[in-house]
């Protein structure tokens, strides 16, 4: 009898691990970068193990938690394959793959077997992996909501959409690495905010330079907030320690390596403690951000809009 396949035998280990109670319903099952760097496997190896996990209905993908174990009371979901595929069905699963294992892994390929069928299938209602990616970053921006009724001042309507996008790419960082600041695709779902922002920007009385100015500096925060909360999402994944823990971790070497004759700043940081909130942190940008706004207004003498910023 030929040896089964690598992904096959680590599939069992961690199914064995389920099924004794080892890994219980609810916490997350072994990521995919974590079984590359625990049992030196090729990444495709790892995609296969968490398939093979779900095709045997033991985990689930839950979007901003990723791969967990799936209650043992539940019905394991029906097989993918059935209903009829079309391409809304494709991008909803390019969205659960990306939610659960990062962007990099949603493939034709990939997809195509979340759904049970050939990949040649895929095409003939997606014709790449590039109108893939686009559908689905245009489909998880269909979840945000401008405020209708708009908020009466400027300050508050900037502040809504930048919240929404905000929103959106907590639940999607992925969809931060599909979105350009200098290369802007027009996504449907999208353009409603632009407006939002543009509009609100030229009532204040701003020229297209400033507009333009204003708008990618508020999009490029809420983006490279989006791109930092994806980086730590992936470095917890690769360490097996949150933020807190790696701070706890590395503090004593931080604080041996910091002279209070050398650097008083970074010793006062550390002496005085700093909850890295990636939320808090965010407002604080978007707000100083919203004050430089208001001063160029100031400085070019504009007019305070009607209704209070």
């Amino acid at each position: 009898m030929s040896e089964r396949p690598p992904y096959l035998r680590i599939a069992d280990e961690i199914a064995g691990d389920i099924r004794a109670g080892r890994l219980a319903p609810g916490q997350a099952a072994p990521s995919t970068r974590r079984i590359v760097r625990e049992r030196g496997v090729a990444m495709a190896t790892a995609t296969k193990v968490i398939a093979a996990l779900r095709e045997q209905g033991l985990v689930e993908t839950v979007p901003g938690r990723g791969t967990i174990v799936r209650a043992r009371e539940e019905t394991p979901p029906a097989a993918a394959g059935r209903g009829e595929l079309s391409a809304a069905r494709i991008v909803a699963a390019g969205v659960r793959i990306a939610d659960a294992e990062g962007l990099a892994l949603v493939t034709m390929r990939r997809v195509a077997g979340a759904l049970g069928v050939s990949t040649m299938a895929l095409y003939r209602h997606v014709a790449s992996r590039g109108e893939l990616t686009f559908r689905m970053a245009d489909a998880v921006m269909a979840e945000a909501r401008l405020p209708d009724p708009p908020p009466a001042g400027w300050r508050r309507r900037l502040e809504a959409a930048a919240h929404q996008f905000w929103a959106v790419f907590r639940r999607h960082p992925w969809a931060a690495e599909l979105f350009s600041l200098t290369r802007p695709q027009m996504f449907p779902n999208a353009v409603p905010f632009a407006e939002f922002s543009f509009s609100t920007l030229r009532a204040m009385g701003f020229g297209a330079d400033d507009m333009v100015c204003a708008h990618v500096n508020l999009f490029g925060h809420v983006r490279n907030m989006a791109l930092v909360r994806l980086a730590e999402t992936h470095a917890e994944e690769d360490t097996g320690m949150s933020a807190d823990d790696w701070a706890r971790h590395t503090g004593h070497d931080i604080r041996r390596a910091v002279s209070p004759a050398r650097h008083p700043g970074i010793e006062y940081v550390i002496r005085e403690g700093f909850d890295y909130d990636l939320d808090r942190v965010f407002e604080y940008g978007l707000q100083r951000l919203l004050d430089g706004i208001d001063a160029r207004r100031r400085a070019l003498g504009l007019p305070e809009p009607p209704g209070r910023g």
